[in-house]
């Protein structure tokens, strides 16, 4: 019998990931993308010279995680070329109209406990305090893969509680990990926080693509394209067709293409509610994809710059009236993120800002520099109590603040609203993790990316895999991949750990032992 025909919808990472797998494996594949540019979040666009990534991105494992482990399954290692800063990132923060000397976050391991040292002095933390924190993160370490799991179901302010940490730590640590799901630490799962704290740690990999982010979905799809795959842009998907089983898809143009089957990497909302239609799938799968949460979103910026004013990798900080990433209690913490569910504008602005010319200058005109900024923003979903430029405005006076020079050396600030991340992405809502990472929907309580439908699979951060956004999106596209080979009775694909990795685990595990001891 041949193989059965694939659609792929959406050509982002869990998209790209997916085709790839399957066309490697011989599987005739068609990948429909609704916009102009292929590589979703990952896309691009070009400005005077500037190549300038759609999202704002940083990879956490590099190709040391999924991203790579795709490019060995199909045999074209080292495709993708990541590279690292000597610091990962600078903390910048700012209060009452005063920034604080900044604090390199290094990529060496050795110079880990200086880092520690001068985060611990700006919090003002003293030895108790600061021995309370070197015992949390020596317990994150060396946690288990069960231990971890157990932790699923509980939130990482509940995991933190029995530690009786400084309240500056525990603002600082929920900030940090809100970079990772985009979702409060009250609310964040601690399975998976832990589980992405010690993958990034242990492959020690953060870093960007050569070529910009558009380089990991376009590497991915033109292996594809050499495989046999089918691509088409600007092929927006009206409907999943399904009478007994999935059928193919109508676009938006009315044409059908007939498939056996379809990966959507929309949202399990967005695919059963609207592309599937819920009189198709049993009752309780269409309540539980109406009840799935997702995560907050956030107002992005593109600052082009005459020259260099930033040498690390990336930004992290937030800029308040009163307080900073360094004061902020937990409370305060909340109240940051009530605001934002309450459509206001926070009184501490927290931002995130990869610099994309520091790893590939090519990115720029000679001598020039980019900024790719996000601060925290509600989902469409929620009324705005501010208009989107006062959002907007907050961002970009965060930045005025921990980045002298910036107006002066700004060639163009290209903003972007939530409402027009809602339209490019194609996820009701427009969250920055459709499926979000909190107690009851990680681990086994994630979504499959197998459905109830017959020829029907859910791929990206929607369902299946752990991990950060877009290495989240790349696991669970080979999941889907993987599903869907196993349904043709093939064999699937699993990867062993690489030597460096699991010893660079058992080196951590023991540290963390003996600092416990």
């Amino acid at each position: 019998m041949s193989p059965p025909r694939v659609i792929v919808i959406g050509s982002g990472l869990g998209g790209a990931s997916a085709t790839l797998a399957m066309a490697h494996a011989g599987l005739p594949v068609t990948l429909l993308e609704k916009n102009p540019r292929l590589g979703g979040s990952c896309s691009f666009y070009e400005k005077q010279g500037y190549t300038l990534d759609v999202g704002t991105h940083m990879f956490t494992r590099g190709d040391r995680g999924p991203l790579g482990d795709l490019l060995r399954r199909v045999g074209a290692p080292g495709a993708i070329q990541f590279k690292r800063t000597r610091d990962i990132a600078e903390l910048r923060v700012s209060s009452r109209g005063s920034m604080l000397d900044p604090i390199a976050v290094p990529a060496s391991l050795s110079r880990m406990p200086k880092f520690a040292w001068e985060v611990c002095r700006a919090m003002g933390l003293g030895p108790v305090e600061a021995m309370k924190a070197g015992h949390l993160f020596a317990t994150i370490g060396m946690l288990g893969d069960a231990e971890i799991a157990a932790l699923d179901d509980v939130t990482v302010e509940d995991f933190l509680e029995p530690f009786g940490l400084h309240q500056a730590v525990n603002g600082l640590f929920g900030f940090l990990l809100g970079l990772y799901f985009v979702v409060p630490y009250w609310e964040a799962s601690a399975g998976e926080a832990i589980w992405a704290f010690q993958k990034m740690i242990r492959d020690n990999s953060l870093s960007y693509p050569m070529g910009g982010s558009r380089a990991v979905p376009g590497t991915f799809i033109e292996l594809a394209r050499q495989h046999g795959a089918q691509v088409r842009v600007d092929a927006g998907v009206e409907k999943i067709l399904v009478s007994d089983r999935v059928r193919g898809v109508r676009l938006t143009t009315g044409e059908e293409i007939p498939a056996e089957v379809v990966i959507s990497t929309s949202s399990v909302r967005s695919t059963v509610l609207h592309l599937v239609g819920r009189e198709h799938v049993p009752e309780d799968y269409a309540n539980a994809a109406q009840d799935v949460r997702g995560s907050a979103i956030a107002v992005q910026a593109k600052v082009a710059l005459s020259r260099p004013l930033v040498s690390a990798g990336a930004l992290v900080g937030g800029v308040g009236e009163e307080d900073d990433l360094f004061t902020m209690t937990p409370d305060r913490l909340k109240q940051l993120f009530f605001d934002v569910n309450d459509g206001r504008v926070p009184k501490v602005v927290p931002f995130y800002c990869p610099i994309p010319t520091n790893f590939d200058a090519s990115l720029a005109p000679p001598g020039h520099q980019l900024l790719t900024a996000c601060a925290v923003a509600p989902t469409t979903d929620i009324r705005l109590h501010d208009p989107a430029k006062k959002w907007e405005d907050a961002m970009m006076n965060a930045l005025r603040a921990v980045v002298p020079g910036l107006d002066e050396h700004t060639v163009f600030a290209d903003r972007f609203t939530t409402r027009w991340i809602e339209s490019w992405i194609g996820k009701e809502f427009g969250p920055a993790i459709s499926t979000a990472q909190v107690p009851g929907q990680v681990g086994t309580s994630r979504p499959s990316v197998a459905t109830p439908v017959s020829g029907l699979y859910i791929a990206g951060c929607g369902a299946g895999a752990r991990g950060v956004g877009t290495e989240l999106a790349c696991a669970s596209g080979m999941q889907a991949a993987d599903a869907v080979l196993a349904r043709e009775g093939r064999s699937g694909w699993r990867r062993r750990a690489p030597r460096r990795e699991r010893l660079v685990g058992a080196v951590t595990t023991s540290i963390g032992r003996a600092l416990l001891s």
